[in-house]
């Protein structure tokens, strides 16, 4: 019972932060002013491209082919490579 009351507690916390938020943005979008969006300390750019440099990671032949069949899956068995 009390996990559900801290739940409720917390979505509502979210929920006013998200509503204050909205509604600063809309003000200022209103009076033509700049939105300022957070600064990230990583650009998503450079997320991306280290998050597809996963030949470096030392994986072993059969996790390779693994890791490529989930990349390539398209709903079908067509692109995907046997493992031994």
């Amino acid at each position: 019972m009390i996990e559900v009351i801290v739940l409720c507690a917390v979505f509502g916390t979210f929920v006013l932060i998200a509503y204050s938020l909205g509604l600063k943005n809309g003000q200022k979008l209103r009076d033509n002013e700049k939105i300022e969006l957070p600064k990230f300390k990583e650009p998503i750019k450079e997320i991306i491209r280290s998050t597809k440099k996963h030949d470096d990671l030392g994986l072993t032949k059969e996790e390779q082919i693994s890791w490529d069949n989930i990349n390539n899956y398209n709903g079908s068995s067509e692109s995907q490579k046997p493992i031994n």
